[in-house]
Formats: C-alpha cells, sequence, structure tokens
C-alpha cells in the first residue's frame, strides 16, 4: 500500500509545552497527583485566542476525579470578555464527569470561603458546595485558577504548583479530552491518554 502524499497529514494534538507556550502565563496543576490517575487537557479559546485550560484527573473507572482549570482574560482586541463562572464549571463538570452519565444533584450551590494553597503559598478563594462536589476558586496574578472534586479529595486537590515554559524541556504531556462545552468556541481533541506518574513529572503512555 502507498500512501497518497499529496493528502494532508493526519492533525497531532499540541504537547504539554505547545500548551504552555501558547498560554503563555503559568497552569496549575496538582501539586502531587495520584501515580494512578490518567491526565487530560480540555482547551477553550476565543478567535484562536486559548484562554482556558482543563486538566482533568481520572480514575480507573473513567470517571474525573479532580479538574483544575486556569482561565487567563481575553486581549482587548477580541472586544469582549470572558470571566470564570464558578457555577458553570461546577455544572459542565457533574455533566461530564461520569462516563454513566450527568452526575444529578438536586441541591442550591452553597456559597462559602476557603483556599488554594499554589507553590506552598495559601491563597484566599471563593467555594461553591454542591451535594458531595466543590468548587474552590481564586484569583492568581492575572489568572483565575479554579479546582473541582469531592469533598473527600478537596483537600489534596487544592494543593496546586504552577508550570509554564520556564520547566525542564523533559517533562511529558497531559493530552486533550473531549467533552460538551457550556461556552462558545472550545475546541477539543481526543489522542490517546497520559498516565501521570511520579509527583513532580508527567509521563505519556
Amino acid at each position: 500500500m502507498f500512501r497518497d502524499r499529496s493528502r494532508p497529514a493526519r492533525p497531532t494534538a499540541p504537547t504539554w509545552q505547545e500548551h504552555l507556550r501558547e498560554f503563555e502565563v503559568p497552569v496549575a496543576v496538582l501539586a502531587q497527583p495520584d501515580p494512578g490517575r490518567r491526565v487530560l487537557v480540555a482547551r477553550q479559546g476565543v478567535d484562536d485566542f486559548l484562554n482556558q485550560l482543563d486538566i482533568a484527573y481520572y480514575d480507573d473507572d473513567r470517571s474525573i476525579a479532580v479538574q483544575v482549570t486556569t482561565h487567563r482574560p481575553l486581549p482587548g482586541r477580541l472586544r469582549i470578555t470572558s470571566d470564570l463562572h464558578p457555577p458553570l464549571l461546577l455544572a459542565d463538570f457533574l455533566a461530564n464527569a461520569s462516563p454513566h452519565g450527568p452526575i444529578e444533584l438536586p441541591d442550591e450551590p452553597l456559597r462559602s470561603t476557603g483556599h488554594l494553597v499554589v507553590d506552598g503559598v495559601t491563597v484566599p478563594a471563593d467555594r461553591l458546595v454542591r451535594g458531595d462536589y466543590m468548587i474552590t476558586s481564586a484569583t492568581v496574578a492575572n489568572t483565575t485558577i479554579a479546582v473541582i472534586s469531592t469533598a473527600e479529595l478537596h483537600d489534596q486537590a487544592i494543593r496546586l504548583r504552577l508550570e509554564s515554559t520556564d520547566a525542564t524541556a523533559a517533562t511529558p504531556q497531559p493530552r486533550p479530552r473531549p467533552t460538551a462545552s457550556l461556552q462558545p468556541n472550545r475546541r477539543r481533541t481526543s489522542p490517546p491518554c497520559a498516565r501521570a506518574a511520579a509527583p513532580a513529572a508527567w509521563t505519556s503512555s
């Protein structure tokens, strides 16, 4: 069989370093991820400007155990604004976190306060609680960081570190995941999964 070189090659998903370079500002990830969880990335952009990365940590049963989102504002040239809305982000998570369908929770979100620990620094944060699920969000520098998990995992999930292109070039790549979107121009792809290894590194399967 001969390959037709006149046809364009199959598009490939960005590597983790390519995600970081395009995002331009540091991205939050779990400080100590569970070595047994797969790590996948979803992207959101407006007019080809990447303004949100969702890092999802999956259990073996294909449920999302933890999601860490980093959102940055849109540039003024786009003449629109984009804010991260925790209730919508939590609803999006509950719609996609389980392979068995949306997680139905009758409770209305309860608002409280909490904190994130980012690179060892405690940052005051807002918190929404809905049933057994929590989202904690805070502004860090010029970005908004949000963490979603069950209450059982939340103390571990709020402990984060920031990654950027200044990190070691050997840092492997999490991969994008396909899910539904509540916001416009959200682009998702679905290459093979990656698996989290030692807490300080990513590894590819």
